[in-house]
């Protein structure tokens, strides 16, 4: 908005955007051409379902959210004369993450979230021969305001004296965090640029869960607890390959992990919702 360009923010029915004009729609119905712009430039399609960890008691919500609302988005994008279309997907496509998490090799997601996503992405590409169509899979994001998340869930275990568990080693799994501004620099690059592939999106630096819990707990000044389970399980790496992505940005730039951590808590994220990491991640 600063550089002058117009923003409308889709929002559910009884909620408010923090900038722009809002734009009412539950994403549940056929758009209403009439409540849409006539015209759009660009498209950034943040929509994930809030309901993703019980199947198949949530699958139809997953369904409705992440695939039919993304057939709507781009039927009415279509329609709308929009140039460029950017969708957040998620790195839950590359599940059961046995193989390289690399964006060319091809997906049978073994969970309904990662098929729903993989879907919306299928669903997606055949655009691309009417507007500049572009993919973003997003990773483990964080930051100020994120309620109901991995990195969230685990300071309020911290905090509360609960024990971290840890499944397949003394370490757990492996992941890289990426803080919220760093995702918002990347969607605006792409917007800039019309990118017209798939990415990775995630920092480059790569944590355990014990790593993360232990900076948790320097920040709160509380000394986490942990619990082995499933020892005899392999640990899993969810480290996806980020060449696409650092061919386009500078990943030295990305905010590391303690850097964000510090931010989150300050802000006393898990109280205080932030708008742009709404828009960012759970709008629908």
């Amino acid at each position: 908005m600063a550089e002058g360009h117009e923003l409308f923010c889709v929002c559910r029915p009884g909620t408010s955007v923090a900038f722009g004009t809002a734009v009412v729609w539950d994403g549940a119905t056929a758009i209403e051409d009439s409540s849409f712009p006539k015209m759009i430039d660009v498209v950034v399609h943040a929509a994930q379902s809030r309901r993703y960890r019980n199947f198949p008691a949530d699958s139809r919500e997953m369904f409705d959210v992440n695939v039919n609302m993304t057939m709507r988005l781009l039927d009415w994008a279509a329609r709308a004369a929009a140039k460029h279309f950017c969708l957040l997907s998620s790195g839950a496509v590359y599940e059961p993450f046995t193989g390289a998490l690399r964006e060319d090799v091809a997906l049978a997601p073994s969970g309904f979230l990662g098929a729903s996503k993989l879907a919306s992405e299928i669903v997606a590409k055949p655009f691309s021969s009417i507007f500049s169509v572009n993919t973003l899979r997003l990773f483990f994001p964080y930051g100020p305001g994120q309620h109901d998340r991995l990195i969230p869930q685990l300071i309020s275990r911290i905090r509360d004296g609960a024990a971290i568990q840890l499944s397949g080693s003394k370490d757990g799994i492996r992941l890289a965090p990426t803080f919220i501004d760093d995702i918002v620099e990347v969607i605006l690059a792409s917007i800039a640029s019309s990118w017209t592939d798939t990415l990775n999106v995630a920092n480059s630096e790569v944590l355990s869960i014990r790593q993360i819990a232990n900076a948790i707990g320097r920040e709160l000044g509380v000394e986490p607890k942990f619990e082995i389970v499933n020892p005899n399980t392999p640990s899993v790496d969810i480290v996806p390959e980020l060449d696409r992505l650092a061919s386009r940005v500078d990943l030295r730039r990305f905010v590391q992990f303690g850097a964000g951590l510090h931010r989150m808590i300050s802000a006393n994220s898990l109280d205080v919702p932030d708008h742009r990491l709404a828009e960012t991640q759970h709008r629908s």
